[in-house]
């Protein structure tokens, strides 16, 4: 039984040892067939580097802003009298001319005024028509007294007591006169506070506020009631908020244009007319306010509209230019850091000094020629000098 036993095991072990060396065998000569393919087949070589070449273009460089459309002229039109609101003779969105009544006042009030005013003046006339005809008479006393002491016929206190009479009488009539002027001024205040009871549009504009309503009483003892707002929509003011760090790059009489919220595709273009000088804060943030108008006789355009304004800062035709993402560190002399590639790609630095960049592509004032590739989004000198010191520190740690 043992003999049997020991025989069937030896068998066993023999087919293991066997199937074993196929096993080997098989991956000897898998890893010669692979050996032989990494020999004649290379591997490809790595990818070259992402470049850009320096190339002509043209460059427009622009400052970006946020803006707000504001009617380049408006106009609020106030009650210069109190009194109640009769009628309204227009309404929001309405294209009123110069002189066109907006709101009418219950004149009633007015009216009586004038009329005290007017009776005023008329007895102050009759007063002074009284005072004439005494004159009138003291002046022929006067040359009779004259005539009289002349001959001796009368003594010469008559004769100077008619001319103080006189003197009395001419002075009384020239207080009554200006008397009469301070009246007549007074009623013709009152005829124009009648007239403030019609209130007429200044100007040709657009109804854009109408904050009163019939019925409704204005008091104008203290501050002017506005009972409406006028605006000439046919050009429109655009105030665009340019950052502190921008606004050394505005000038007066630059190009400005901005696209409008809506979705049209209409462009509107304008020229910068003044940068306000006084500036205005957001936080920490200062914003400085540049204005220019726009035509809008198409109406197209609305106050409060929200823009983003593009004012041109500098434009230059075929020239030399990179992309912008091939630009590394700025040197203290202002100059960048670029990696120049050669035929077999590879990297020498090189310091160009750049001018106009429309955030795309930036020019190239020297360093560099045209056809030249460059390395796009070059390493920074920390990374530069992390990657040497790894290349430095690899043969010692093996």
């Amino acid at each position: 039984m043992q003999s049997n036993k020991s025989s069937k095991t030896s068998a066993a072990r023999g087919r293991w040892l066997k199937s074993w060396r196929v096993r080997v065998a098989v991956l000897v000569l898998i890893g010669g067939a692979y050996a032989a393919y990494r020999h004649f087949t290379p591997p490809p070589p790595p990818p070259a580097p992402p470049s850009g070449e320096v190339s002509l273009a043209d460059i427009i460089q622009t400052v970006q802003a946020a803006g707000v459309l504001q009617p380049r002229l408006k106009v609020d039109v106030g009650a210069q009298v109190s009194g109640q609101v009769r009628q309204l003779h227009v309404q929001l969105g309405q294209q009123v001319k110069k002189g066109e009544l907006l709101v009418s006042l219950d004149p009633e009030l007015a009216r009586s005024e004038v009329a005290q005013a007017e009776a005023a003046v008329a007895q102050q006339a009759a007063q002074i028509e009284v005072r004439q005809a005494d004159l009138k008479i003291a002046r022929r006393e006067v040359e009779r007294q004259r005539r009289l002491l002349a001959g001796e016929a009368t003594a010469a206190t008559e004769a100077e007591r008619a001319d103080t009479e006189l003197a009395k009488l001419d002075s009384d009539l020239r207080g009554q006169s200006a008397n009469l002027k301070r009246l007549q001024a007074e009623l013709d205040k009152r005829k124009l506070s009648l007239g403030y009871t019609s209130i007429t549009a200044p100007m040709d504009g657009t109804v854009v506020n109408l904050p009163v309503q019939e019925g409704q009483t204005v008091i104008a003892a203290q501050i002017t009631p506005v009972m409406v707002t006028l605006a000439n929509l046919d050009e429109i003011t655009v105030r665009a908020r340019v950052p502190e760090a921008d606004i050394a790059q505005i000038k007066v009489g630059q190009q400005a244009r901005f696209i409008t919220l809506a979705g049209e595709a209409q462009r509107y273009e304008g020229k910068v007319r003044v940068i306000q000088p006084v500036p205005e804060r957001a936080g920490n943030a200062v914003f400085y306010n540049v204005l220019f108008e726009v035509d809008n006789k198409a109406r197209k355009l609305l106050p409060e509209m929200t823009v983003q304004v593009n004012v041109e800062t500098g434009s230059a035709k075929k020239v030399l230019s990179v992309p912008m993402v091939a630009l590394g560190e700025r040197s203290e002399d202002g100059r960048f850091a670029v990696q120049v590639l050669d035929a077999q790609n590879k990297q020498h630095p090189r310091q160009v000094r750049t001018g106009l960049q429309d955030g795309a592509r930036v020019q190239v004032l020297d360093g560099l020629k045209a056809g030249e590739k460059v390395l796009l989004a070059p390493p920074s000198a920390a990374e530069q000098a992390a990657s040497a010191a790894s290349a430095a520190s690899a043969p010692a740690s093996k």
